[in-house]
């Protein structure tokens, strides 16, 4: 529970039947209902209570796998068995953590800067407090529930920023324990509970691969201008679908049409007035490896890239320009200087060609503000295999997570294997219930 904020944070739907990797099964949500009035005489007209089917694939399956061999049993002092299965449900626990928060990207609310809150690496102690509360305006504008606390779940980079802010430091004038302040939980203020987790997505701007440019228009341009943008030559021809980001504006935008290295177009209109000279870092695009993926394919995949500027975990990564398709990197493996090996937030919604062109996303923190019926996770148990007497298994069912571990006797490494896993799926049911907050 420590390990997965988002988790406890989410709409939790848990089923008990045993169900195969891929199966779909439906989360609920209420429906919208609709204010009515009637006089005295009138009947009760009876609306149905409907509620609204979300499709949810389960196609998340998570796993970890150990041998504790017969001579590292014999020798250890410690009871190995508890020693590397913490371990074990701990990486899960990240995986789940980092596969909900990746989600973000679905948020984001491309085309409509005024849904999302913040500025990306511009979050200071001064301004923390108005961005909570823009998010606030944000889910309010979006008629989100009024009722209870929402939840912010932030970078420990924004905590730093938080945490220096005398709103949120006061939490002993607001009755609050002051243990919270050194638990993650920075506090609840404006109705907002703010965690920190290092799974929400953060990409580090000194490890991005870029090129800067700026603006070259001495007029600069007004916030909501939709026009082509005149700009300096960052060196490498620009490609339309890449990332951008332009000082002042701050929003994850990305070019839709480009002319060269002197003209961009960007995806959605400025949310903010950029002046003239403004600094425009150019997230540069990478390359799929030499293989096709198809739609449903979830393991790890391999992209080519400047060197030494591998892709981070917590980076969001994109493809295609006119139809996108954007994910969220949680895992990232084996490297060279010019390669990353990354696993991505969930399985690939469409093919992926052979040396198909991917883009990066920017830097900073997008840090998700929610009602918890933004995002549902739903679990279910695998099967316990203990009744065929080949192995010895537990499956758990706790907060919502259907937990199985299986040991059983490996003769031919001389030891136990330990396998854990869990089926679920993670999806999107209501994306109006959750701001993006930018930092």
């Amino acid at each position: 529970m420590e390990e997965t904020p988002a988790l406890m944070a989410v709409n939790r739907q848990f089923a008990p039947n045993f169900a195969r990797a891929g199966n779909q099964v439906n989360a609920w949500r209420a429906a919208k209902r609709s204010i009515r009035r009637k006089t005295g005489t009138d009947s009760y007209v009876a609306a149905d209570a409907d509620l609204v089917a979300v499709p949810v694939v389960l196609d998340q399956y998570f796993y970890d796998s150990f041998v504790i061999r017969d001579e590292e049993q014999a020798l250890s002092t410690a009871e190995l068995t508890r020693t590397h299965a913490r371990p074990a449900m701990m990486t899960i626990a990240s995986g789940i953590n980092r596969a909900i928060l990746g989600r973000v990207h679905a948020f984001l609310q491309q085309g409509s800067p005024e849904k999302r809150a913040g500025r990306l690496g511009a979050l200071t102690t001064s301004n923390a407090s108005a961005f909570i509360l823009e998010a606030e305006e944000v889910l309010f504008d979006n008629l989100a529930p009024a009722d209870g606390i929402r939840t912010a779940i932030v970078h420990h980079t924004a905590q730093t920023k938080l945490m220096e802010n005398s709103e949120f430091m006061k939490a002993n004038e607001r009755g609050q324990d002051q243990a919270t302040l050194r638990t993650g939980v920075v506090g609840t203020v404006y109705n907002t509970s703010v965690i920190m987790s290092q799974d929400v997505n953060y990409v580090r701007a000194a490890n991005a691969d870029t090129q800067s440019a700026a603006v070259n228009n001495s007029g600069g341009y007004a916030a909501g201008s939709v026009a082509a943008m005149t700009v300096t030559d960052p060196g490498t021809n620009y490609q339309v679908g890449e990332y951008v980001n332009i000082a002042g504006n701050d929003q994850p935008t990305y070019l839709t049409a480009t002319t060269g290295t002197t003209s961009i177009t960007l995806n959605e209109a400025l949310k903010y007035a950029v002046v003239d000279t403004a600094v425009i870092t150019h997230y540069l695009a990478c390359t799929n490896e030499a293989t096709e993926r198809a739609a449903g394919y979830q393991k790890e995949m391999v992209f080519t890239h400047t060197s030494g500027k591998q892709l981070q975990v917590g980076q969001i990564i994109s493809f295609g320009t006119t139809s996108r398709h954007s994910y969220t990197i949680i895992e990232r493996s084996a490297t060279t200087a010019t390669t990353s090996t990354v696993l991505l937030d969930r399985p690939l919604e469409a093919t992926v060609a052979s040396g198909a062109t991917a883009f990066p996303g920017p830097s900073g923190s997008m840090n998700p503000v929610f009602h918890r019926d933004a995002i549902a996770f739903v679990s279910r148990p695998m099967e316990d295999v203990s009744a065929g007497g080949t192995a010895i298994s537990a499956v758990v069912n706790f907060e919502g997570i259907g937990l199985r571990i299986v040991r059983q006797y490996d003769s031919s490494l001389g030891g136990w294997r330990f396998n854990v896993d869990l089926l679920a799926g993670v999806s999107v049911l209501d994306v109006d219930l959750l701001c993006v907050l930018l930092a």
